[in-house]
């Protein structure tokens, strides 16, 4: 894995300076407030760069309607001022011109974006693809509380500035440009330096945390790992990220889950551990995230260590969970995080087969389940044909055993009695979930030494876990040590939990990522992943929020 490594970072890494950003500000009059109803009637336009003032626009422009009464009152533009005016199908290529690939910058910009985009579109045109910013939207958020509203005309006096609007485009123009000055001057004081982190800012929660923003300053525009930490150098929270410089800045663009706001009031700073592939970054984060046990990680953090046992073979068939996977001849499912986890998918096999609910078989006669015929009883060789179905569905078929409990589920909704319907959905919902990893890792594991690439790098996985990762040769062959080999006679044996957190990033990885891999060599037989996932038959109220 690539660590440590030093580059001098881009332009678009470092972001655009607003010094160098040229703003276009924008403002129109209009007949009316829609438009889809109403027509331009005047534009006005200033391009500016860093306080300077690159050039100007102002026209009227005919509209298709006459300007009703009260738009001649507030504004002044009348039928006679407007009678010589331009249509909009002239102006429109000149403004155009003008703006190019400027930044748009209006006040309450939708309206003056909205009615410029009908116009276009009316007018065959494509919409503006020009960024835009609304200092409306901006004050709303720099100036909180300061002002008792944020109309241009009281940002204006707000700000002192040196023109005031008065409802005619380009004295609004002016107004609007000296307003915009006035937030940029206000917000560098929450460490806004660049157009992106401006752009950002109007979806920012201002609680103090936004400044902290320049930790991400020297972080990598490539895919790795990378750490929240505390005052005393603690790991708070760890991820990982295709692009970690721009995945840590999102998270003071106002993201609005309460446990990220408290993990930047408590972070101090920001590391990375760049990696060549997302691939390396996803298993780095999972060892990460199980050696250093963030507070602020949910998922990853708990290494439990159970297992489903089936005994089979034996002179009595079981089901039951286990700690410790022996060398006894039983069929062992795991590792699962819990005891409660375990239990989950015995009672979710038990929705689907007659399987003892007692520890022993001879308990079973005239017990409860027996009596609501839930229980095989003392029916020995049908609870042992049963266990050998629940086996089956572990090693090779899982179809029967989840449309059974899909049809109990059925069965008892017909027959309104919902909640156990429902405690049935999420016990399959458990199960079909387990399954599915599970087959995804017996298919690597049965492909033994795996070796794939993606583009030029080359990855050798080994019983499900990525073993080695490096670039390929110049002939875009593996270096030495990718030979694969054929799978182990363990490959059988649960894997412990360790191993499993580093089998399930990379299943994860290759499930979204399949398209992209190009197999190499292959010491077994590699069935795809995808294809061995189970359909999903249950829909959990989790799933449907998604």
């Amino acid at each position: 894995m690539r660590e440590g490594r030093v580059t001098q970072r881009s332009f678009e890494e470092l972001g655009t300076p607003l010094s160098e950003v040229t703003f276009c500000v924008v403002d129109l009059e209009t007949t009316g407030g829609s438009p889809q109803t109403s027509s331009i009637s005047e534009i006005g336009a200033l391009k500016v760069r860093c306080g300077r003032v690159l050039g100007s626009f102002a026209t009227l422009v005919h509209p298709d309607e006459p300007v009703p009464a009260f738009v001649r009152l507030l504004t002044g533009i009348s039928d006679e001022l407007v009678a010589d005016a331009p249509e909009i199908e002239a102006v429109l290529p000149s403004f155009l011109e003008f703006l190019r690939d400027a930044v748009l910058v209006a006040h309450n910009a939708r309206f003056d974006v909205g009615f410029l985009n009908a116009a276009l579109v009316r007018l065959s045109y494509p919409p503006l693809p020009n960024p835009v910013v609304d200092t409306a939207a901006l004050a709303r958020k720099v100036l909180a509380g300061e002002v008792r509203d944020h109309k241009l005309a009281t940002l204006a006096r707000h700000f002192r500035c040196a023109h005031h609007p008065n409802h005619r485009a380009f004295p609004d123009v002016l107004a609007t440009v000296d307003v915009l000055h006035g937030i940029i001057e206000r917000a560098a004081g929450f460490g806004v330096t660049t157009f992106e982190d401006l752009v950002g800012l109007s979806s920012t929660r201002m609680d103090g945390t936004f400044p902290k923003i320049r930790l991400a300053d020297g972080l990598p525009a490539g895919p790795g790992v990378y750490r929240f930490l505390g005052a005393a150098g603690q790991t708070l929270y760890v991820g990982k990220a295709t692009d970690v410089r721009s995945r840590v800045r999102s998270y003071f663009y106002g993201d609005p889950r309460r446990r990220v706001a408290s993990l930047l009031r408590e972070t101090q700073s920001i590391t990375a551990e760049p990696h060549a592939t997302l691939l390396e970054a996803e298993v780095a984060e999972a060892r990460a995230i199980a050696r250093e046990q963030p507070p602020h990680n949910r998922a990853g953090k708990r290494v439990g260590e159970w297992y489903l046992k089936l005994a089979f073979d034996g002179r009595a068939a079981k089901v039951s969970s286990a700690r410790v996977v022996k060398d006894d001849g039983a069929v062992y499912a795991g590792p699962l995080a819990s005891i409660k986890a375990t239990r989950m998918l015995i009672d979710a096999l038990r929705d689907a087969l007659d399987i003892h609910r007692c520890a022993e078989p001879a308990r079973c006669r005239g017990c409860a389940f027996s009596d609501l015929g839930r229980c095989s009883g003392l029916e020995v060789e049908r609870h042992r044909q049963q266990v050998g179905v629940a086996v089956t569905a572990l090693q090779d078929d899982p179809g029967p055993v989840l449309d059974a409990i899909a049809g109990r589920m059925a069965r008892l909704a017909r027959e309104e009695r919902y909640e156990e319907a429902a405690e049935t959905r999420d016990r399959g919902a458990a199960l079909e979930g387990f399954l599915a990893r599970h087959f995804e890792i017996l298919a690597l594991r049965a492909a033994g030494d795996l070796v794939i690439a993606v583009d030029d790098r080359v990855f050798l996985i080994r019983e499900a876990q990525l073993a080695m990762a490096a670039e390929a040769g110049p002939d875009g062959r593996p270096p030495e040590g990718f030979a694969p080999s054929a799978p182990r006679a363990s490959a059988g044996a649960p894997l412990t939990a360790e191993q499993d957190r580093d089998a399930r990033a990379v299943t994860s990885w290759l499930r979204r990522h399949l398209a992209e891999v190009r197999l190499v060599a292959v010491g077994g037989t590699w069935a795809m992943p995808v294809a061995a996932r189970p359909a999903r038959r249950f829909a959990t109220r989790e799933r449907n929020q998604r």
